[in-house]
């Protein structure tokens, strides 16, 4: 007969191992390409994910998770848009982790490359720009020379719209922005596998 405390404790230990991340926004390599996903758990072995892009069971993919870690597995189910990834291999507790408390995680928003024009909007003056990468809550552009931290200014990209956004980092060859409102993650997820309107300047 099993022990109930064994039980018990065996229970408490796979609640701990299984990290509840409610609208935590992530980034996915598929074989089609990268876009942005919601993660709705996490744990050692795999993650629960809210996806808008096509995918296969089996497909080889990664997930990004804290901005910096690519972790790779295969998708081991589909229902609507939600999917089910399997890590190639367990993931330290350490990495799911953030500093921000136990149990919590450092949100920090993925980003994706890009490759187009968009124009930024500065005190009253229009600037052709570059748009290098983009997340939900920043981008970086360049071709608007050196402007002012914490200056207001909006961000105009072909099927992100308009985005309100201030200076968080200036340098002579790029500047580094902040979203006043995240872009949404429809918005977002829809872009990004807009390849033609993404990486438009390649031809």
């Amino acid at each position: 007969m099993n022990d109930p405390q064994t039980i018990t404790n065996d229970r408490r230990k796979a609640r701990d191992d299984r990290l509840v991340t409610t609208l935590l926004l992530g980034r996915v390599v598929t074989p089609r390409g990268d876009t942005v996903c919601r993660i709705r758990n996490l744990s050692q072995g795999g993650a629960k994910i809210e996806i808008r892009a096509p995918l296969a069971v089996g497909d080889a993919v990664a997930i990004e998770l804290r901005g910096t870690t690519l972790v790779p597995g295969k998708v081991a189910w589909l229902a609507g848009n939600a999917a089910g990834i399997a890590f190639a291999e367990p993931v330290e507790r350490d990495m799911l982790l953030g500093h921000c408390g136990v149990g919590m995680f450092r949100q920090r928003s993925p980003r994706l490359e890009a490759d187009c024009p968009a124009i930024l909007r500065v005190s009253g003056h229009v600037c052709t720009v570059h748009l290098h990468d983009i997340g939900q809550r920043g981008a970086c552009v360049s071709g608007a020379g050196n402007l002012p931290r914490d200056a207001a200014v909006r961000l105009e990209a072909a099927g992100l719209g308009q985005v309100p956004a201030v200076v968080r980092w200036s340098k002579p060859d790029a500047v580094g922005l902040f979203f006043l409102e995240p872009i949404p993650f429809a918005t977002l997820s829809t872009w990004s596998q807009d390849a033609a309107t993404r990486f438009s300047s390649r031809g």
